[in-house]
């Protein structure tokens, strides 16, 4: 039977291929008992080319393949053009990549990505990216015996394998690290921080929520002087920064957000670690906002032991000096007040040697990993 390409225009067509991932995991008990349902109002939102502003730079397209009448696999091919501005290259990329273990569905999915960035003139493709390196992105190598964490994906083991049959090549690996709190030395991790804030002179503070614009403003200074050499990194606009800060003050707890000044009271980190939300959001089937959806939402809201540090950011200047220290004291003292017993580290370059030692230095492990493919043409 061959296989169909469609590409999913209309939103009734968007959902459908938001939906299809149900048919992925639920008919697999094993996936089934670790897959957290994505939200789909917000998967809606960001694929949305009039409303993300990812779009006001960038170009998409959503495929679904059919095979027999039915719906038997998804994928998304983005262009980003200012991805492809600032590292002088002509890279695409895809996301929203699910599939029935099937390479000839994979191929379809993947020629019809290939054939879409080929035209915008590009040579090149890497996922999953879905859609930014600023939002979700990786695929799952290792550790499939757990949930993922807020903002982090999960797929079936056949994924890479339909993905690197197709031609692709490992481009990058990212770690996910585990904490348990209990393994920490807080007396001797407090002492540190106290050392290098005295030595550095500068101080932690959390953020502060009733100043929240001009703190975003601080925030964005940092992260984009912090990670402006790393790999793939991308300059957020202030649009699509703004858009990410209102979305994690819907569910941010400020007792885990750290800004560090100097003595002129000038920002040179922060550190942000969310709660994991995906407790709550694995029981709500993908939409909070029904009665019986907000009811499970706050029951399950309240079983909340793990937060995720989703980042951490020193500017050159401040680097190599310890100011990390002082971030992580503050997490793990404020996580066992309230009743925080793990957190996860992530995502982390393999290839991040500072980052590395940090995770190994609070005796936190490697229990997931992920990669990013690529394949040139």
């Amino acid at each position: 039977m061959s296989i169909e390409i469609r590409e999913a225009v209309q939103k009734k067509e968007v959902v459908q291929f938001i939906k299809f991932a149900w048919k992925i995991y639920r008919n697999d008990a094993e996936l089934n008992k670790y897959w957290v349902p994505p939200l789909i109002p917000d998967y809606v939102k960001t694929l949305d080319k009039r409303v993300y502003p990812l779009y006001e730079h960038a170009d998409r397209a959503l495929f679904t393949a059919w095979k027999n009448g039915e719906m038997v696999g998804t994928i998304a091919a983005i262009e980003n053009r200012r991805h492809n501005e600032i590292h002088e290259d002509k890279i695409g990329f895809w996301g929203f990549f699910e599939c029935i273990n099937d390479q000839s569905v994979a191929k379809a999915l993947f020629d019809a990505a290939k054939n879409w960035l080929k035209q915008k003139g590009l040579n090149a493709m890497r996922g999953p990216i879905s859609p930014s390196m600023n939002d979700q992105c990786g695929m799952l190598t290792k550790g499939y015996d757990s949930s993922p964490v807020f903002l982090m994906l999960y797929n079936p083991p056949y994924y890479n394998n339909l993905t690197l049959k197709y031609g692709h090549y490992l481009e990058q690996e990212l770690v996910a690290w585990y904490v348990d709190q209990q393994n920490i030395d807080i007396t001797r991790l407090r002492r540190i921080a106290d050392l290098v804030m005295k030595r550095e002179k500068v101080n932690l503070r959390h953020v502060n929520m009733k100043d929240f614009n001009n703190e975003i403003k601080r925030i964005k200074f940092i992260y984009n002087a912090a990670w402006e050499k790393n790999w793939g990194f991308v300059p957020m606009t202030d649009k699509e920064f703004d858009v990410l800060a209102d979305g994690f003050q819907q569910v941010a707890d400020p007792d885990f957000i750290y800004i560090v000044e100097n003595s002129a009271g000038e920002p040179v980190a922060f550190s942000l670690s969310l709660p994991d939300m995906n407790v709550p959001f694995k029981h709500v089937n993908g939409n909070p906002f029904t009665p019986w959806g907000i009811a499970k939402y706050f029951w399950y809201k309240r079983k909340i032991r793990m937060i995720r540090t989703i980042t951490m950011g020193v500017i050159p200047a401040y680097r190599n000096k310890g100011i990390d220290s002082i971030m992580n004291a503050e997490t793990v003292e404020v996580g066992i007040k309230k009743g925080i017993n793990a957190s996860e580290l992530s995502w982390v370059l393999k290839n991040n040697e500072p980052m590395m030692k940090l995770a190994k230095a609070i005796k936190a492990e490697p229990y997931k990993e992920y990669a990013i493919y690529q394949i040139n043409f």
